[in-house]
Order: structure tokens, then C-alpha cells, then sequence
């Protein structure tokens, strides 16, 4: 058992947790109050002792588990060498990874740049974006897009709820997205495809103030719930924005590196965006995000982006010893393999959970959308709610979208490593307590 060392100060950790800035979890909840203690592989504990299978990966950054003894190696004892250099210098981590993710990126991405933070390297690919497209307006995003909580990035994804920074916020126009869930009755995946797509071009032609510098998006949506669209779409909006003059940046922070079961979601859906952006699980839980960039595109000039910690070599050393396991192990096979599995063993229950409304992958970016009624698809927020906490009763930590309403989509993303025998035990916990749900509502 896992528990809290005595020595730990309990009256300094109530303090602390008093004095706490939180700016996602602000409400006194059994999330916010649980206090975790320790993580390997797929299992993280808590202050009690109590153990979880983690379906979220810790905000889908733990790919290949927690505490990879490799990913822990390299990075012990890179900061034995150097654990910080500045900017302006080179570091052997720094060089050896650019090497490897450019060779591991979608053909013609080959320049990299560095952050430690998803919303940043967003910003970054901002900046990119408006370098090579001077005089151009924001990028377009879509509906119920995330691209992170930096001003910048709250502007770029759906309306802030409290609306309180909207002044600091520089503007973008966001755009209608293809859900096939929720799309008209009676359109093929094409038809939607193209009836959105057609908005699009729409937009960038007679929607805007002047010519926008990109098409900013994620190839599957993931805090704005989990939506993946039709293929046919992919194709589409890189040929709108070749004719139209605009580039194309897609946000991998939550589809790259092995969680669809393909090391990007250019590669599985056969679709390279000028501009890339990679974080969350890179570097095996170590902080790590950037961009990869069309090498014909303008880069950065002397000021343009500089961060202190952004070439931190700890990371990048663990970014290179995570790289090892996803190809050593064979992770991208294992997301695939389990991800099919997962998704027959969820669609298997289906017909007998009326809260499940759709079921979603590829790969291990799984997800179901609850809802109280199939015919009218009202979304069951509550119910996607008790989800995860009677989950956590019984063992298994399940994610779920609650921003901006969209609160009726449980996730089950759990590290690619994770065993069938941890699957079947994951399966069967969701299906215990739709039932336990379904039962009391009756």
C-alpha cells in the first residue's frame, strides 16, 4: 500500500492546498481533493492507498506509462551533465532530438522549435503562421476547438465562459465543425464532409475581414468531445487552403505519438499540414511541446521566440528515451491492437446501455458520449459524471469533457501499455457502473 509518508506536514498540506491558485478544477470536488501519491505504468495511487487504472494518462501526457525506468535513466542522468543551458547555447539532447523527431515527422515537416508547454508551442505556430502570411488576419478555428488557456489560445478555442480576459485577447473567427454524431439526418460522412468544408471556403472568401493566414485545428478534437471527422474532410480543407492561399496547422498535442495507433494523425488520415504541433506525451511526463515546420516557410528571427526553460535538457533527454520505448516496444502496434479491442468490448454493451450514445477512436483516443435519450440526443452530463466517480470507487480513473457544457463525453484513454487483463478489468468497470446509473434513474 501507497500512502503519505508521516513525516509529511498534513496541517502544511491543508494550507497549501487553501492557498492554491487553481485555474481548471476551482470547485471542492473528490477531483480536486485527491491527492496522488505515486505512478508506474498504467496504475497511479492515491494519499489512502487506493489504486486506479489511469484512463486519463495524466491529461493523456503518459503514453507509455508512468515512471518509465528507460525515460527516468536518461533523464537522471542528463541532469547529472547539464540540467539547464540557455537559448542561446546547444546541448547534445537538444541536438540529437531534433534529429529524431524531424526523421519521425510527416514528410517535408524537418524544422523543429522547442517549448515546454502545448499553448505555447500553439503560440508558436501563431507566430509562424503570421511571418509567412504578413498582413493576414488570424487563423480560422473551428467550433469547440482546445488549444490551451494562455490568452492567446483561450481566444483561439470556444468562447471562455466567464468572458473576464475577452480584452486581452487577440480575435479569431471560429467556424462550424463536421460532428457526424450530431449532423443532419440523412448525410453520408461525404456529404457532410463536403457540406462543411463548404463553409470553410465560405468563410475565408465572405466571412472575414481580409484574408486569413491559416486554418488552425485538431485532426480529432479532444476536450471538445473527442470528435473525429469524416476522412473526407481532411482531404478537403488541405485542398481549400492550398487554393486559397492559407496554411494549415494542425494541433497533435493530444493525437500525436503513437494514441491513434499511427505516430501522427497526418499519417493515418494520408494529410500533411504545413505546420505541426506536438506536446502532452512526448517526453514520457517530463514537460516538452513544439512545432514541426515546412522548411520553405519563414522561421524565426533574433527575438522572435526565446524561453528560458524551452530547450530544458532534461526533457529532451527523456523526449529521446521516449521515442525508444514507442519503437522498441512497439507501442504504436499495441494502441492499434488495444484500441480495436476496447472499442468492440464497448460496443459489445452498447445495445443494453441506453446512455451510450456513440462510441469513438481510433486507436486509444477513446471515448463514448452519454446521453439521456437516443432519438433526441440530449446530452446526460450528470450521468457522464458519476461515471467518474463511481469509476474511481471502483478502481479505474476515467476522464471526462466538462468545459463549456460540453460535459457528456467520458474518456478512456489509458497508457498504450496497458495489458488486456487491465482492459478486460477496465470494461467491465464501465459496464458495472452504466449499470449501477441506468438502475437508479429508473
Amino acid at each position: 500500500m501507497v500512502t503519505v509518508s508521516a513525516s509529511v506536514d498534513q496541517g502544511a498540506l491543508d494550507r497549501g492546498r487553501q492557498a492554491l491558485l487553481r485555474g481548471w478544477s476551482t470547485t471542492v470536488t473528490r477531483e480536486a481533493n485527491l491527492l496522488l501519491v505515486r505512478a508506474k505504468g498504467t496504475r497511479i495511487w492515491d494519499s489512502d492507498g487506493t489504486e486506479y487504472i489511469d484512463c486519463t494518462s495524466q491529461a493523456w501526457s503518459n503514453n507509455i506509462g508512468a515512471s518509465h525506468p528507460h525515460v527516468l535513466a536518461a533523464a537522471t542522468a542528463q541532469a547529472e551533465e547539464i540540467a539547464h543551458a540557455r537559448s542561446n547555447y546547444d546541448t547534445i539532447p537538444l541536438l540529437l532530438f531534433s534529429d529524431r523527431i524531424t526523421r519521425l515527422a510527416p514528410q517535408g515537416l524537418n524544422r523543429v522549435g522547442y517549448c515546454l508547454h502545448g499553448s505555447l508551442a500553439v503560440e508558436m505556430a501563431l507566430k509562424i503562421a503570421a511571418k509567412n502570411r504578413p498582413g493576414a488576419a488570424n487563423p480560422l478555428t473551428l467550433y469547440d476547438g482546445y488549444h490551451g488557456r494562455s490568452l492567446a489560445t483561450m481566444s483561439a478555442g470556444w468562447p471562455h465562459t466567464h468572458d473576464q480576459f475577452h480584452r486581452l485577447m487577440p480575435q479569431f473567427v471560429r467556424v462550424p465543425q463536421p460532428y457526424p454524431y450530431r449532423a443532419p439526418a440523412g448525410m453520408s460522412s461525404d456529404d457532410i464532409a463536403v457540406h462543411f468544408a463548404d463553409l470553410l471556403r465560405d468563410t475565408i472568401r465572405r466571412g472575414v475581414n481580409g484574408r486569413p493566414s491559416a486554418v488552425l485545428m485538431e485532426p480529432i478534437q479532444g476536450n471538445g468531445g473527442h470528435v473525429e471527422f469524416p476522412r473526407l474532410y481532411y482531404k478537403l480543407v488541405r485542398q481549400i487552403c492550398d487554393e486559397e492561399g492559407l496554411l494549415l496547422i494542425w494541433d497533435e498535442i493530444q493525437t500525436g505519438l503513437g494514441r491513434l495507433g499511427a505516430w501522427w494523425a497526418s499519417d493515418l488520415y494520408d494529410v500533411v499540414p504545413d505546420i505541426l504541433v506536438f506536446g502532452k506525451s512526448v517526453a514520457g511526463g517530463y514537460p516538452l511541446a513544439g512545432v514541426l515546420v515546412r522548411e520553405d516557410l519563414a522561421g524565426f528571427e533574433t527575438g522572435d521566440d526565446a524561453l528560458t526553460f524551452g530547450q530544458f535538457p532534461v526533457s529532451l533527454a527523456a523526449g529521446l528515451a521516449t521515442l525508444d520505448v514507442l519503437e522498441n516496444e512497439n507501442l504504436i502496434d499495441a494502441a492499434r491492437e488495444m484500441g480495436t479491442y476496447l472499442t468492440a468490448g464497448l460496443l459489445a454493451m452498447q445495445d443494453r446501455h441506453p446512455l451510450m450514445g456513440d462510441v469513438r477512436c481510433p486507436g486509444l483516443f477513446t471515448a463514448v458520449e452519454l446521453v439521456k435519450d437516443r432519438a433526441t440526443k440530449e446530452p446526460a452530463r450528470k450521468e457522464a459524471e458519476q461515471v467518474y466517480e463511481l469509476g474511481l470507487k471502483h478502481g479505474v480513473m476515467f476522464g471526462t469533457s466538462r468545459y463549456a457544457g460540453l460535459g457528456n463525453v467520458v474518456k478512456v484513454k489509458p497508457p498504450l501499455t496497458i495489458s488486456r487483463a487491465d482492459m478486460d478489468q477496465v470494461i467491465d468497470v464501465f459496464d458495472r457502473v452504466l449499470t449501477e446509473i441506468e438502475g437508479s434513474s429508473r
